[in-house]
């Protein structure tokens, strides 16, 4: 056989693709002639069956109208509105008309059409020229009958009704013609589908039985020499003549033959190469035992490192409580003693008893941040979850916050709207936050401004309060160390200003604490911008959403300081 299997199978394939492509073409007209009438009644069809119901509604209500002009209409008034009424109808079926007329698809929907037009239009001026005044000369009259009047009517509705009919028995007929040619191509497509489906299925299953028997007895013999092979008869070959790929497997089979005799001779020498690599295998496991030693030593070594560091959580806790108390006891002293100095007019030493009381209020802040800081590494910090006004807890951080603004000649700008409401957190931490963070900006900004807004998210379940300064900035490649505990940017920057570094770390513990972030963005020289994102209801977070990432939308400040339709209150330059 001359032909390779891949040629015979893609013969069988190209009959079924054929057939295939035959069934398709007649599908797809089909599916024209289905899709086309489906079109009509969806675009002629149906609007024309509801102009119809429309036309018998308008008649029905220009009926009852008439009706009402004889029984109810006793005055000028009454006529004049039920006139009106009339006319609101006829100006209805006027505009309904001629809406149905581009919906007209045959010359007998045309006729009926306009069958039905000449008997509104009848109907119409019977109306104005008849059945109203004689309706108005029997009311007048005062005959008390008014059936005469109502009866010339009927043979005006009668026909306007049969009419009407005869239009909507069109319309159903069209729909139904639709119908019968849409069901026709579907019956037909099925036959059709069936039919040429069984025809592919008995040619392919004829193709597949010749090819597979015949190729299914060379591979028959293929697979007896291999088993010979396989029992060390290197002398067994295969004979076939064929030019497809079994032959070309039957040639290649019997160079493998060949190949394996002249091998065999090579296999003890093998046999020692794969001894000395299972000794250099061997040498290789030691050292990967030796190395695996080295790593449980070096965890080994990770946990005591931690149990340290838990340890020193625990020496910073306790210390923080015994530095506290004398502190205290310091700053009240120091208070006791400034007040007896200012009533017994000692002002030369006002001075030094303001910068111990300054200075013991600042050890006081930090002895506070290192315990926060060593409870939140203990998981012992405790939430004091209550529902306090995000705008008086504003106001409260701005009287704090007001005088270490001023201390470098810095503008405070706040931004808040006051419809914000409340929210449901630790109003302590989160004024401790606040505090921190425009602390931080007013320490590091001089003479410049400084901008605290607050926003909510867009389904209102998240609080962001940004804190924004005009300072010295932060490199970008640094940022990532600004939130580690007991350090600074660079030292540099730490013989300039004063701090612990501690702040910004414990700011993002306690917001991660209540199921927020801080976030920062900064350019040298062109200040920094802290984002806080905190939970309006924090009691009703789970472990699960406490440190999801937040995707949140916040406008740019010059939408907020120019808008008049956000709702917020600008207190600009304030000091």
């Amino acid at each position: 056989m001359r032909f390779s299997i891949r040629a015979k199978l893609l013969a069988a394939l190209g009959v079924d693709l054929l057939l295939m492509l035959a069934l398709g073409t007649f599908a797809v007209f089909q599916m024209g002639r289905m899709n086309e009438k489906a079109i009509f009644v969806q675009e002629r069809t149906i609007p024309s069956l509801n102009a119809n119901s429309q036309i018998q509604l308008l008649i029905n209500d220009y009926r009852v109208k008439q009706i009402e002009y004889l029984v109810i209409a006793r005055n000028e008034f009454d006529r004049a509105r039920t006139e009106g009424l009339m006319s609101d109808i006829e100006a209805s079926m006027a505009s309904l008309l001629s809406r149905y007329q581009p919906l007209v698809d045959s010359d007998e929907e045309r006729a009926r059409l306009e069958n039905v037009s000449t008997a509104w239009a009848a109907l119409v001026d019977a109306n104005w020229n008849q059945f109203i005044p004689a309706a108005r000369l029997t009311d007048s009259s005062n005959s008390g009958n008014i059936q005469p009047t109502f009866s010339r009517m009927n043979p005006l509705y009668n026909r306007l009704n049969l009419a009407a009919a005869q239009l909507a028995q069109e319309s159903e007929r069209q729909a139904d013609a639709a119908f019968a040619v849409v069901e026709n191509a579907y019956q037909t497509s099925r036959y059709v589908i069936t039919a040429d489906t069984v025809l592919a299925l008995i040619i392919s299953a004829g193709i597949g039985f010749i090819l597979s028997g015949r190729i299914a007895n060379r591979l028959g013999r293929l697979t007896f020499a291999t088993v010979e092979v396989a029992n060390g008869n290197l002398g067994r070959s295969v004979t076939d003549d064929t030019h497809d790929e079994v032959g070309t497997l039957a040639g290649n089979f019997n160079r493998m033959v060949d190949s394996l005799r002249e091998q065999r001779s090579t296999l003890q020498q093998r046999n020692l190469e794969l001894e000395d690599s299972l000794r250099r295998q061997q040498q290789l496991m030691a050292d990967l035992v030796r190395q695996r030693q080295a790593e449980e030593e070096a965890l080994r070594a990770q946990a005591a490192a931690e149990a340290a560091s838990q340890a020193k959580s625990m020496f910073l806790a306790t210390m923080s409580h015994e530095l506290r108390t004398p502190m205290n006891a310091v700053l009240g002293y120091a208070q006791l003693l400034r007040l007896n100095a200012a009533a017994r007019g000692n002002d030369e030493v006002i001075p030094q008893l303001d910068r111990i009381l300054a200075a013991g209020r600042h050890l006081t802040t930090i002895i506070n941040n290192v315990l926060d800081f060593s409870k939140i590494e203990q998981g012992k910090i405790d939430l004091d979850i209550v529902e306090f006004s995000i705008s008086t807890l504003i106001d409260e951080v701005d009287g704090i916050i007001v005088p270490l603004v001023a201390r470098n000649q810095n503008r405070l700008t706040i931004l808040c709207p006051p419809d914000i409401g409340s929210m449901q957190a630790d109003q302590t931490k989160v004024r401790q936050i606040l505090f921190n963070l425009l602390s931080n900006a007013a320490k590091f900004t001089r003479e410049g401004r400084i901008t605290l807004r607050v926003w909510t998210s867009a389904d209102s379940e998240y609080i962001l309060f940004e804190v924004i300064d005009t300072g010295i900035g932060i490199p970008a490649e640094k940022l990532d160390r600004l939130f580690t505990p007991f350090t600074q940017v660079d030292s540099s920057v730490t013989r300039r200003f004063e701090g612990t570094g501690l702040g910004l770390a414990l700011s993002r513990q306690l917001c991660r604490v209540m199921g927020g972030d801080i976030s920062v963005t900064s350019a040298v020289g062109a200040g920094s911008t802290f984002t806080v994102v905190l939970p309006r209801h924090v009691a009703a977070l789970t472990a699960q959403t406490m440190h999801a990432p937040l995707t949140l939308y916040l406008p740019p400040l010059a939408e907020l300081t120019t808008s008049s339709t956000n709702g917020l209150q600008l207190e600009a330059g304030r000091l």
